[in-house]
């Protein structure tokens, strides 16, 4: 699992505005697997020019059989294309498929909450809940996920699992097929004085997690709302990077415990 790099992003059709200083995160180095045993994943589908196209861009976490969530800053204004891609039309969601090409079931999308302190240039409380308009069947492809309490914090060195549809190897196609990898938290102070290097700001309300020993094991394009999961519960939603799975930068993912509250309000708020 690799970080993109921002020239790769209309190769890869991440439209979405460009303006900030960070990069998006894709699945690189994983392992194949089946939504079986990740049911809890969603696929959030855009339709970037409305000829009603619809391509797997963004990931998300099933939390009822309404709600996803992800993160807000796949939903936004592109200056490329003129549209506001956080007005629901854009979008669909697919849950319970292994495949980022098809299956499963498809669902339109009613509405788009992220949330309104979101700041698209420093990637602070990058989240969203997306409401459906029909529900999810619940089964074998498709569970509502935990998501960890309020507060709850993940010590250094924890062992985690991240799972996306993003490219096996640097600067290649993303795969068909589900893809997972494991990976470390990384103690937030020193991801902050990694980050500081090349002025990005890591805050409290993140969780950097990657490798910091081999290159290559982290989060990348594609991946961006997906879960990285500790002892099956949502402790991230992928968020942001730096250089392509380079070791000294881990993975950025918001830290899902400082926004517990706001995501059980939103979801009660918004049926």
């Amino acid at each position: 699992m690799y970080i993109s790099l921002l020239r790769n992003f209309l190769s890869f059709l991440l439209i979405i505005e460009v303006n900030s200083q960070y990069e998006f995160l894709r699945v690189l180095n994983g392992s194949p697997t089946t939504i079986q045993q990740f049911p809890i994943l969603a696929q959030m589908l855009l339709d970037a020019w409305g000829n009603q196209q619809y391509v797997q861009h963004c990931a998300g976490v099933v939390l009822t059989s309404r709600h996803v969530i992800s993160t807000a800053h796949c939903f936004q204004y592109n200056r490329e294309t003129s549209r506001n891609y956080s007005l629901p039309q854009h979008w669909k969601v697919r849950v319970g498929s292994s495949y980022r090409n098809g299956g499963g079931t498809l669902h339109s999308v009613k509405k788009i909450i992220s949330h309104e302190g979101f700041d698209k240039n420093l990637y602070i409380n990058d989240i969203a809940v997306i409401v459906v308009n029909k529900k999810f069947l619940i089964g074998n492809s498709v569970r509502q996920g935990t998501i960890v309490k309020p507060g709850t914090e993940i010590m250094p060195n924890s062992i985690c699992t991240l799972v996306g549809w993003g490219a096996t190897e640097r600067d290649g196609p993303q795969p068909n097929q589900l893809q997972y990898t494991t990976m470390l938290t990384i103690d937030l102070e020193d991801c902050k004085r990694r980050y500081k290097t090349i002025g990005a700001i890591i805050t409290d309300s993140m969780l950097c997690a990657g490798r910091t020993d081999i290159d290559g094991v982290d989060g990348c394009f594609g991946d961006s709302g997906g879960p990285l999961i500790y002892k099956g519960v949502v402790v991230g939603l992928v968020s942001f990077g730096h250089a392509c799975g380079i070791r000294y930068y881990p993975g950025v993912y918001t830290k899902v415990s400082t926004y517990t509250k706001w995501i059980v309000n939103t979801i009660s708020n918004n049926h």
